[in-house]
């Protein structure tokens, strides 16, 4: 770990630039600490940068490899960032503009993890991110847009396994995505397969995709279809549960306990 005075200094600055709005000229400061004191010192500086200001400077970048902080992040420190993604948000604009969030929030995420050709760098961002609730839930907004393909993946994921399966013959955008946290950490698949289909019971019943007469809410056959299958969230309903999850308060205060569940107050 580089030893320098400097850094602390360098963080404030970074920070204020992205409170202010520049985050081009955050990033410059990053690179310029990148050529006078090496990567490990921009890791030290993104290391000690707060969680929600972690979140403005990378999600004006879209995640994409221009960043010098995408390539670098910490996972951890990317994880506790994704908290407050969603921050902007607000209700109108979840209803009105449900399919531009989720795009804006794919390419952030898919531009952060696939930044890097380093296997393990993925797979440790992949864990550390769906280790949180609020990840959990932006990685199911992401396959919500694609659910009938991901449907088919977790089919045949459930009956092969992760590793002899995910063939697929849909080139959407979210399948490399599912497909790579599949293969590197089935538990966190999981997790992200029951936050949209909270009611699956593998090999009781059926994933399915909501349909429009489910959206209305005119259909008299809802409870009995509830037990032939899991009917899963819209992307509308899952950005709505991402706005919630925002904390109130930073979550570097919570982290030194054990990280809290969906069933307690983790906002307040």
């Amino acid at each position: 770990m580089p030893d320098n005075k400097n850094l602390p200094a360098i963080q404030l600055q970074i920070t204020e630039l992205v409170l202010a709005g520049s985050t081009e000229h955050a990033e410059e400061a990053i690179n310029e600490t990148a050529e006078k004191f090496g990567d490990l010192a921009v890791v030290e500086v993104l290391n000690t940068l707060e969680p929600q200001v972690a979140s403005l400077h990378l999600s004006s970048f879209d995640g994409g490899k221009l960043s010098l902080a995408t390539l670098l992040i910490p996972p951890k420190v990317w994880a506790e960032s994704l908290a407050y993604f969603a921050a902007t948000w607000d209700e109108d604009w979840i209803e009105d503009e449900p399919e531009v969030l989720a795009e804006s929030l794919f390419a952030h995420i898919h531009g952060v993890i696939f930044s890097t050709d380093d296997a393990e760098r993925r797979a440790e961002l992949i864990h550390e991110a769906l280790s949180t609730d609020w990840g959990t839930t932006a990685f199911a907004v992401l396959f919500s847009t694609a659910a009938e393909e991901i449907i088919e993946i977790a089919n045949d994921i459930h009956n092969l396994g992760a590793a002899r399966s995910g063939t697929t013959t849909s080139d959407h955008d979210v399948i490399p995505l599912a497909l790579e946290i599949a293969r590197s950490n089935e538990e966190a698949w999981d997790r992200v397969l029951f936050e949209i289909f909270p009611d699956w019971m593998p090999g009781e019943n059926q994933l399915q995709v909501r349909s429009e007469e489910d959206d209305d809410g005119d259909d008299e056959d809802d409870e009995d279809r509830e037990h032939e299958f899991a009917i899963g969230r819209t992307t509308k309903e899952l950005l709505l549960r991402l706005r919630k999850q925002v904390p109130s308060k930073s979550v570097s205060t919570a982290k030194k306990g054990r990280r809290p569940s969906l069933g307690e107050d983790i906002f307040s």
